[in-house]
């Protein structure tokens, strides 16, 4: 860092994210200026000689003196922050408080960073958001590689899960009572053991991939439904009956194309050995199929594009004339695939003079026109109603 680009006051700062000082050393923060960091790191470093952010505050003190020699004591500070044990939203928020107070008593144009290399991503971009960060110096303690310190390295780090309060309520807490529960009930013979682990593993998966949460988060959308008003519950009431009827269309749709299999064709060979039977009737089924699914299917689409059409005129929002259009391409739609299979199942010879292939064609061009005389007079009415619907941005 040359003389020019230095700023004219720098902070060297350390964050101790989870409060360690204050619950091991019973130091409060923010601590400011070189004297009173040392004793704090002093004092921290005999409450816990393998504390981390001991090190850390060592080695931001190492780093005052030799900036303090390089630019004048004036220019430079020094400060520690923390914050909660939780290291959730709290510790964040009470960091950025500490630091907003130390640049009140230091008002510093650029910070170091001295850390451990654990929470940077955490810590960084709180600090950021303050003051510029010019320089990153992480403080790591130094191990020996060989297996015997390893070992002792891993001791040490199982010793806190004995020993932290957070950490042992997590893997010794909750294992423990899970223990008790299957103790007791497998001595009581209320439960085998594979049904244990079925529920062992249940619970796990559950908590894995946070289906409890999930779950509670849908139990408190079904409550804050009634407490919606009525055009909103009629909006989300139709997309549960759209669903219901999508699934029944799919499934009547299933059921009559079966159905129809096995009465045109009563011992149809296996589809695996006679691929190219069940192929060649591959329309006939699809046929069938849109028959008998497509008039749900359009009804439950329907009553999803009214309900929207419901709740965008007491919105007042301008989407109502999309819904519009949407009801009437669905009709047309609807007529469209009745007619497709129609034409699938009779095996029609595709000419216009088949009376079915003339519907549709004659279905597609009213649907053409239908479309382009609903766009002309939704826009023009959009244009006379523009004082009610207001587009919010």
């Amino acid at each position: 860092m040359s003389e020019t680009e230095k700023p004219k006051k720098l902070l060297i700062l350390v964050v101790d994210r989870d409060n360690d000082i204050r619950r091991k050393a019973g130091i409060p923060t923010p601590i400011i200026g070189f004297e009173e960091n040392m004793k704090a790191a002093e004092a921290l470093m005999l409450s816990d000689p393998e504390e981390a952010d001991a090190n850390a505050m060592f080695g931001a003190l190492k780093l005052y003196r030799e900036l303090a020699e390089k630019y004048g004591d004036e220019n430079i500070e020094v400060a520690t922050l923390a914050g909660e044990e939780s290291e959730g939203l709290e510790a964040d928020m009470k960091i950025i408080r500490e630091l907003r107070s130390v640049l009140k008593k230091f008002p510093a144009e650029g910070c170091v960073f001295v850390s451990d290399g654990v929470t940077d991503q955490f810590i960084l971009p709180l600090v950021t958001s303050e003051l510029p960060v010019i320089s990153v110096k992480r403080f790591v303690v130094k191990h020996s590689e060989s297996v015997e310190q390893t070992w002792l390295i891993l001791g040490r780090y199982v010793r806190l899960l004995f020993t932290e309060p957070r950490y042992s309520k997590i893997f010794l807490g909750i294992p423990g009572l899970l223990l008790a529960i299957i103790g007791i009930l497998y001595v009581i013979n209320v439960a085998s053991v594979p049904l244990i682990l079925s529920a062992i593993g249940l619970f796990l998966f559950l908590r894995g991939f946070n289906v409890d949460q999930k779950v509670a988060n849908a139990l408190k959308g079904v409550v804050d439904l009634f407490h919606m008003p009525a055009y909103k519950q009629l909006r989300a009431f139709a997309v549960f009956v759209t669903f219901i009827l999508i699934v029944t269309g799919f499934y009547v749709g299933y059921l009559t194309s079966l159905n129809a299999v096995y009465t045109r064709y009563p011992n149809p060979p296996d589809i695996v050995t006679h691929t190219w039977w069940w192929l060649d009737k591959a329309a006939f089924i699809v046929g069938v199929f849109i028959s008998g699914s497509v008039d749900l299917i359009s009804v439950a689409i329907l009553v999803m594009v009214l309900s929207n059409a419901v709740y965008y005129i007491f919105a007042r929002n301008p989407r109502f004339w999309g819904m519009v259009r949407a009801g009437v391409l669905t009709l047309w739609l609807w007529a469209l695939l009745k007619r497709t299979g129609v034409i699938l199942i009779t095996g029609s010879s595709g000419t216009i003079e088949d009376p079915q292939v003339f519907l549709l064609v004659m279905v597609s061009i009213l649907g053409i026109v239908t479309l382009t005389v609903t766009l002309l007079v939704t826009r023009m009415l959009s244009k006379m109603y523009s004082k009610y619907f207001k587009k919010k941005h």
